[in-house]
Protein backbone atom coordinates (compact mmCIF):
# COMPACT_ATOMS: atom_id res chain seq x y z
CA UNK A 1 0.00 0.00 0.00
CA UNK A 2 0.87 3.75 -0.33
CA UNK A 3 0.92 6.18 2.55
CA UNK A 4 1.36 9.77 2.21
CA UNK A 5 3.62 11.12 5.30
CA UNK A 6 1.99 14.10 6.83
CA UNK A 7 3.84 16.65 8.59
CA UNK A 8 1.36 18.90 11.17
CA UNK A 9 2.68 21.91 12.37
CA UNK A 10 -0.52 24.17 14.25
CA UNK A 11 -3.24 22.00 12.95
CA UNK A 12 -1.91 22.56 9.40
CA UNK A 13 -0.77 19.38 7.54
CA UNK A 14 1.71 18.85 4.78
CA UNK A 15 2.98 16.03 2.72
CA UNK A 16 6.62 15.42 3.23
CA UNK A 17 7.14 12.17 1.45
CA UNK A 18 5.75 9.05 0.19
CA UNK A 19 6.02 5.42 1.79
CA UNK A 20 5.29 1.81 0.58
CA UNK A 21 4.32 -0.28 3.74
CA UNK A 22 2.64 -3.87 3.86
CA UNK A 23 -0.51 -2.12 6.45
CA UNK A 24 -0.98 0.74 8.16
CA UNK A 25 0.82 -0.20 11.26
CA UNK A 26 4.01 -0.73 9.66
CA UNK A 27 3.52 2.71 7.99
CA UNK A 28 2.66 4.28 11.16
CA UNK A 29 6.46 2.43 12.62
CA UNK A 30 8.18 3.94 9.56
CA UNK A 31 7.46 7.57 8.89
CA UNK A 32 9.35 8.85 12.44
CA UNK A 33 13.14 7.19 11.04
CA UNK A 34 11.93 8.38 7.64
CA UNK A 35 10.89 11.80 8.67
CA UNK A 36 11.74 13.50 11.69
CA UNK A 37 10.13 16.28 13.28
CA UNK A 38 10.84 19.01 16.10
CA UNK A 39 8.95 20.46 19.02
CA UNK A 40 5.39 21.65 18.18
CA UNK A 41 5.23 18.83 15.00
CA UNK A 42 3.72 15.46 14.53
CA UNK A 43 3.83 13.25 11.74
CA UNK A 44 0.73 11.31 10.75
CA UNK A 45 0.40 8.71 7.96
CA UNK A 46 -2.79 8.47 5.47
CA UNK A 47 -3.68 5.76 3.11
CA UNK A 48 -3.26 7.20 -0.60
CA UNK A 49 -3.53 3.57 -2.28
CA UNK A 50 -4.54 0.18 -1.91
CA UNK A 51 -1.34 -0.76 -4.43
CA UNK A 52 2.12 0.58 -4.99
CA UNK A 53 2.85 3.47 -7.20
CA UNK A 54 5.89 2.35 -9.06
CA UNK A 55 8.57 4.76 -8.71
CA UNK A 56 10.32 5.97 -12.21
CA UNK A 57 13.08 8.01 -12.70
CA UNK A 58 12.93 10.54 -15.46
CA UNK A 59 16.96 10.41 -16.34
CA UNK A 60 18.59 9.50 -19.90
CA UNK A 61 21.53 7.32 -17.76
CA UNK A 62 20.37 4.45 -16.39
CA UNK A 63 19.90 4.50 -12.49
CA UNK A 64 22.96 3.65 -9.94
CA UNK A 65 21.96 2.59 -6.26
CA UNK A 66 24.50 2.51 -3.79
Amino acid sequence: MTFSILLVKDDQPRVVGTLWATDQANAEALAPAICGCSNGESIRVRRTEDREIPFKLSSAEPPHFC
